[in-house]
């Protein structure tokens, strides 16, 4: 990579942002990271993937007002795991050029590294789509796209104070329903590339 150095993905769920990632990485030749940083945190605090896997929707309510990664004593596991996201995330971008899925990466390195944070969006009608064509969702697929949504929205807003999808959160919100997986790819990396 050029001057930007990482790039952060934030998505809505079922429009493509982890497939989005890995073909961006592909083209600038780096890593892609995405769940293994969740199990990498399982790892560091030592939890099992699978409870953590068990508890992940209801660790996200836990998470009600913004946290210090400094100075508490008495962490909630949700906290537990998403200090020791930040502190693998400062880790891996340390030593490397990247991309990075979720886990508000683009909080975590703000001010660290040159970071271009992307959105990907899509309209509800393409991602219910999307949900049963890729997913293998088929009942109540609108209340779980929502579902999903909320979870990953608590997540954000409780861990970065700025809010989820919006566009003033980000340096790039692109709508993968009207562009295509490939094109949002294309835009990110030429973004990149561009930077020099």
């Amino acid at each position: 990579m050029s001057k930007i150095k990482v790039v952060t993905i934030g998505r809505r769920f079922c429009t493509g942002g982890s497939d989005i990632g890995k073909m961006v990485a592909q083209r600038l030749g780096v890593k892609c990271y995405d769940r293994e940083l969740v199990e990498k945190a399982a790892e560091l605090v030592g939890v099992p993937m699978s409870e953590i896997v068990k508890n992940e929707e209801s660790m996200m309510n836990w998470l009600k007002t913004p946290i210090s990664l400094f100075g508490q004593s008495e962490l909630t596991l949700a906290e537990k795991i998403f200090a020791a996201e930040a502190e693998i995330i400062l880790d891996i971008c340390s030593r490397e050029s990247c991309v990075i899925v979720g886990r508000c990466a683009d909080y975590v390195l703000k001010n660290r590294v040159k970071t271009l944070s992307v959105f990907i969006t899509a309209s509800l009608e393409k991602r219910m789509q999307t949900a049963e064509t890729r997913h293998g969702i088929e009942d109540h697929i609108e209340e779980r796209l929502k579902k999903y949504d909320q979870k990953r929205s608590r997540f954000y807003t409780a861990n970065t104070n700025k809010e989820w999808g919006s566009i003033d959160s980000y340096d790039m919100c692109l709508d993968s329903g009207k562009l295509g997986y490939a094109m949002c790819a294309d835009i990110i990396a030429k973004t990149v590339e561009m930077s020099e």
